[in-house]
């Protein structure tokens, strides 16, 4: 197996996941422009970010790094997990002081922006907050009055796990010009463990931002995953709503992803909750066609997981 991809659709409440450039009396939501409309999203940054929390939660800290100063990280593959998930760029040092360049690792997981489906014409509200602190006159209180951007939502957002660079690094011989393979800095099995826990973590990511004042819940309506032997990201096409639609997600378009990708060597896994979509009957009928087993987004991650911990993973050698 070389790749687990997903993509997924998820309704929020009146929210700001992630705000723009603002200014200093507001707080906005990031905008994209699409034929003219605006439309809410959360970068890929933030998105990597919150993930990168949820795993936080499910490690102890001598299994992760904190950057410097500099947004710099330690680099070690084999003792920091975030740093292999992640990946990582840190100057190279001799002595104490910058030798020039750069040690970077391209983060096995890729992870796209959220994308907000529906305008902003249509579902945005600017709420009146005001930041109250006492002075040194007695009795007297002032304070800065902020306006913040809330919108309500349907984002679609994906990631893709290269799982052949997970605890390792391809080496180079400079002399041959050559690939000499990965160098497996962790066991198979320790690889094996770093996969499954962020399969785990993506399930309970929930430190989004400005949640102390307007909780939301970000998890999938809908989900795909797929395991596969070919590594692309092809099944990130697979959802699309239809325009002016009442949310009715574009099905013939699902159908075709499915049928390019449901073939020998993958596997696909779904799941959908109940209401999410118009034409929800329509969604579990192709489910049916393409023989794949419809259940909870939560429970389809799940079965990834017991999937994948059935594996076996080439790795560092024991000695």
């Amino acid at each position: 197996m070389k790749a687990i991809n997903a993509v997924w659709m998820a309704r929020t409440d009146l929210t700001n996941l992630n705000s723009g450039i603002g200014g200093s009396n507001l707080v906005d939501v990031k905008k994209y422009k699409l034929h003219g409309v605006d439309y809410p999203y959360v970068s890929g940054q933030a998105m990597r970010y919150y993930w990168k929390e949820a795993i936080r939660r499910l490690i102890t800290s001598n299994d992760y790094c904190i950057a410097n100063d500099k947004g710099e990280t330690c680099g070690d593959i084999e003792g920091c997990i975030l740093d292999d998930l992640f990946g990582f760029m840190t100057t190279i040092k001799k002595g104490g002081e910058t030798a020039g360049g750069a040690r970077t690792r391209v983060s096995p997981i890729k992870m796209s922006p959220a994308m907000g489906l529906l305008s902003l014409q249509d579902n945005l509200t600017i709420d009146f907050l005001t930041r109250r602190k006492p002075q040194e006159t007695a009795g007297e209180l002032k304070g800065d009055i902020v306006n913040v951007e809330l919108a309500v939502n349907l984002y679609k957002a994906g990631f893709s796990i290269d799982v052949a660079k997970v605890g390792g690094e391809e080496k180079i011989d400079p002399a041959k010009r050559k690939s000499t393979g990965i160098n497996y800095e962790l066991t198979g099995d320790k690889r094996k463990e770093r996969i499954l826990l962020a399969l785990k973590a993506f399930k309970n990511i929930s430190d989004f931002s400005k949640q102390a004042r307007v909780l939301t819940d970000f998890s999938p309506d809908i989900i795909l995953l797929s395991t596969q032997d070919n590594y692309n990201h092809l099944i990130q096409k697979a959802l699309e709503i239809r325009p002016n639609s009442a949310i009715e997600l574009h099905t013939e378009r699902l159908a075709d992803i499915l049928s390019d990708l449901n073939k020998s060597g993958n596997n696909i896994f779904t799941g959908l909750l109940s209401g999410a979509f118009k034409n929800e009957e329509k969604i579990r009928e192709i489910f049916t066609k393409h023989k794949l087993t419809n259940t909870t987004p939560q429970q389809a991650i799940d079965k990834v997981y017991d999937e994948i911990n059935k594996l076996t993973f080439e790795g560092k050698k024991e000695k």
